[in-house]
């Protein structure tokens, strides 16, 4: 099979790992808005951050052109478009345009209750770095692309094979990382379960067994989940959920 994906940025070991970590760090000192509404402040940030990410993007030479990538990819849910590389080791992932996958605040109002909204383009790259903190797993990003005048955030994972997962496993799977479910708390697919660790205060949203496999040691691994530190108000608003 030719190398369709040979022109695009790095490879298995390259350096996409560092570029995850480089392109967090440069966003962590975009500065946050003042003044207007919340709702307000987060989408003047959401611009400021697409802004930085870019600069970011090609003082380090990593803009990709669409015309790479789009005869290959598929789609792969609501977050992304997704195809293999050519050795069929990992999967190359592309945001929509403009999407930067999902996140979860809290919805104003008296119950200020939690539910998901698009992420900014921080909240995405520090899931992606709690993905391969929490479970060891090999994200790394690989690029920018600009599709219709909308930044597009391209990825790749390794291909993870394995057996189904039961619900069961899955909880029992993240208690050994003191992972609590919260219970009656359903974000992202319907039936979706939900988990919350004190230890260091991060939530865990879309646990579903299509966001699982089992490998051939038993071991339950997570391919997609929607990860975050949990601010204190949202943390009040998980307790509710905690048997």
């Amino acid at each position: 099979m030719p190398d369709e994906t040979g022109h695009l940025p790095d490879g298995p070991g390259g350096d996409a790992q560092g570029a995850l970590e480089s392109a967090a760090r440069h966003l962590r000192a975009t500065p946050c808005p003042t003044g207007g509404s919340p709702a307000r402040q987060r989408e003047v940030l959401r611009g400021r951050q697409q802004r930085d990410l870019l600069a970011w993007a090609r003082e380090d030479d990593r803009l990709i052109s669409p015309v790479d990538y789009l005869p290959l990819a598929a789609r792969g849910g609501e977050e992304h478009r997704v195809w293999p590389s050519p050795d069929r080791a990992r999967y190359w992932k592309a945001t929509y345009p403009g999407f930067a996958g999902f996140t979860v605040i809290l919805v104003p109002g008296a119950d200020s209750e939690p539910d998901l909204t698009p992420a900014l383009p921080l909240e995405y790259l520090e899931r992606l770095l709690l993905q391969n903190r929490l479970f060891g797993d090999d994200v790394r990003l690989e690029g920018l692309a600009i599709e219709d005048s909308r930044m597009v955030l391209i990825t790749s994972q390794p291909v993870l094979v394995g057996d189904a997962v039961e619900e069961d496993e899955i909880i029992g799977s993240l208690a050994k990382l003191w992972f609590k479910p919260l219970w009656g708390l359903h974000l992202g697919r319907p039936g979706s379960l939900a988990f919350y660790r004190d230890l260091d205060e991060v939530a865990v949203f879309d646990a579903h067994p299509a966001n699982f496999v089992k490998d051939a040691e038993g071991i339950v691994l997570p391919i997609d989940l929607i990860l975050l530190h949990a601010s204190e108000s949202l943390q009040e608003a998980l307790n509710r959920y905690l048997g």
